[in-house]
């Protein structure tokens, strides 16, 4: 293949990137593919490879997979062209959509925040299809029917990390308008849940689909796996916890009855977007913020998501402002973090120079964390000590160098003036 040895030389790991080609050529269907790619892609996919282990032995296990990332992506229902026929095939499928999102990325095709959005997509594509295929058709037509799911945190603001628990919360109809025996029907719909989750975290040597977080509901670990409408509304009513607010700003539908989600949503926006704020919760604000300052400084400027000047920093400063505001701005009221902050500057409560600067150190630090956590698909943030490891990470960030030393250089101090954004960002908003 022409070019071969001038992009392997220019991959994120070099060395990494020479065997693994080299043992991928010994597959007929892999050099095939391969050889038709134009240059420009050709390079994207030897720096993918080298850069990341996962993706390397799944195209060893599928090296037709090459094959397949010209192809459009299709990561909603209505577009869905693949009839599965077992929950093996469907995570096949979610890693190949996976490599192909993660191949336009390198490519340097789409904008970042359209990663973040395919890779949410993926996984509510991922949850409808294993109810499908994971529930006895009898569980299936009443969940179906009856229950819907909220996506939180980072999936309902569809902005999913790389390798990250999907955050979830059930609720369902109210026992009054089903004909079936209370106890019946909740123990379905329980059922249904843990089997879910079951599949969800079942690992095989395809992988697995997702780690599955369920604390955010109703109590905690220690509530019912899903609550009526009425319940769950009641429960919030009766509610003075500040971070059940929080975590329901990112709260986004993502299965079943779409009627069903928006009668919740619609009771809960009193409770999630306040006409005014009391002492109480402005004390409970100042708590949440000396909480964070405390891991912040644990944790140093090594760790992306939640050291000092990390995701979290941005996070809180716009959510603070969402939650001050969204009663007065009705475009702040919705659960994506990048269009809360268009929103907060269309509003002018920041200013366009604030927003240009929170975006771009936000989707900076978020690619970061992604290139860290696709090289093995581990839920990690932080930044590796070891020089070559720091290396890679820069080169798969399209940094650039006449040496190794100088590309380390680069990376450090962009990594430095984004988190430098992020800190400032965070220590604006209420004392520390």
């Amino acid at each position: 293949m022409q070019g071969l040895d001038e992009y392997i030389k220019h991959a994120a790991d070099p060395h990494s990137a020479a065997n693994r080609i080299e043992s991928l050529l010994n597959f007929t269907e892999f050099k095939r593919c391969a050889s038709q790619l134009p240059g420009e892609q050709l390079n994207a996919l030897i720096n993918l490879i080298s850069h990341s282990g996962l993706f390397y032995r799944h195209i060893c296990r599928h090296p037709d997979s090459i094959e397949k990332l010209n192809h459009p992506l299709n990561l909603t229902e209505s577009s869905l062209k693949y009839d599965f026929n077992s929950l093996e095939d469907l995570k096949i499928f979610k890693y190949q959509q996976l490599l192909n999102i993660t191949w336009l990325d390198f490519l340097g095709t789409y904008e970042y925040e359209k990663i973040l959005n395919d890779i949410s997509s993926l996984a509510d594509l991922v949850i409808n299809q294993v109810i499908r295929l994971g529930l006895p058709d009898a569980h299936t037509q009443i969940v179906k029917k009856h229950m819907a799911a909220f996506g939180m945190g980072k999936l309902g603001a569809s902005e999913l990390n790389f390798s990250s628990d999907i955050d979830l919360i059930f609720v369902c109809s109210n026992t009054a308008d089903v004909k079936l025996e209370i106890y019946h029907y909740q123990k379905i719909l329980q059922d249904s849940i843990r089997l879910i989750s079951s599949h969800l975290e079942k690992k095989t040597s395809e992988g697995f689909f997702y780690r599955v977080d369920l604390k955010l509901r109703p109590w905690g670990r220690s509530g019912p796996l899903v609550m009526t409408i009425n319940e769950t509304e009641n429960y919030y009513e009766a509610s003075s916890q500040i971070w059940e607010r929080f975590a329901w700003l990112r709260a986004r539908h993502i299965m079943g009855p779409k009627i069903l989600a928006d009668d919740l949503q619609n009771r809960l926006k009193s409770f999630i977007y306040r006409r005014s704020l009391g002492e109480d919760d402005l004390q409970r604000f100042v708590e949440i913020k000396t909480e964070m300052c405390a891991a912040r400084r644990k944790k140093g400027y090594w760790d992306v998501k939640v050291g000092e000047g990390g995701i979290r920093d941005i996070e809180f400063f716009i959510q603070m402002l969402q939650m001050v505001n969204a009663y007065k701005f009705p475009e702040l009221q919705q659960p994506a973090t990048i269009k809360v902050l268009n929103g907060l500057k269309q509003n002018e409560l920041i200013s366009e120079h604030e927003a240009a600067e929170l975006l771009h150190s936000y989707l900076f630090l978020r690619k970061l964390e992604n290139r860290l956590q696709m090289i093995e698909e581990h839920q990690t943030h932080e930044l590796p000590d070891e020089y070559p490891k720091r290396i890679m990470i820069a080169r798969s960030m399209g940094i650039t160098g006449d040496s190794d030393n100088e590309i380390i250089d680069v990376f450090e101090s962009e990594l430095f003036t984004n988190q430098m954004i992020a800190k400032n960002f965070f220590e604006r908003i209420l004392p520390n």
